[in-house]
């Protein structure tokens, strides 16, 4: 248990004197932080006002039966929103910028998704989703 103890202690001491890799005075690491409370407003908002969300999202949804897939939509915005704060504190740049990367995947699949049931009218806002995750993610790592 001591040596434990002893190696988190380490590590604590020697990321004190590290320099951050995520200054909290760079303007990529207020884009994370920016980037991730609109994700985790918009999480919250499919949890709160499904029908909202969804409306949109881009794909109305006609019924209260497919509004329980909306917040598993929010649930899903709101954990990988935490997950790029909780990068940003812990200063994991790499991390976070392959998360973003990642999002930028999902984004795109949203794209595909409302193109496919709604066309590409309704999709526009997904595309910019693509452009700007993709570029921060590269941004960050």
């Amino acid at each position: 248990m001591n040596t434990l103890i002893n190696i988190q202690l380490s590590i604590l001491s020697a990321s004190a004197s590290a320099a951050r890799t995520l200054p909290w005075s760079a303007v990529s690491t207020w884009l994370a932080i920016l980037a991730s409370l609109v994700f985790l407003a918009l999480g919250m908002r499919a949890l709160l006002t499904p029908a909202g969300a969804a409306s949109s999202f881009g794909l109305p949804v006609p019924d209260a039966s497919g509004l329980s897939f909306v917040r598993v939509f929010g649930a899903r915005n709101i954990g990988l929103s935490l997950l790029a704060l909780a990068l940003i504190v812990l200063d994991i740049r790499i991390g976070l910028g392959v998360l973003f990367l990642a999002a930028g995947v999902i984004a795109g699949l949203d794209a595909w998704i409302v193109t496919s049931d709604a066309g590409v009218a309704r999709a526009l806002k997904h595309l910019a989703y693509i452009a700007g995750l993709i570029a921060l993610g590269l941004w960050l790592v």
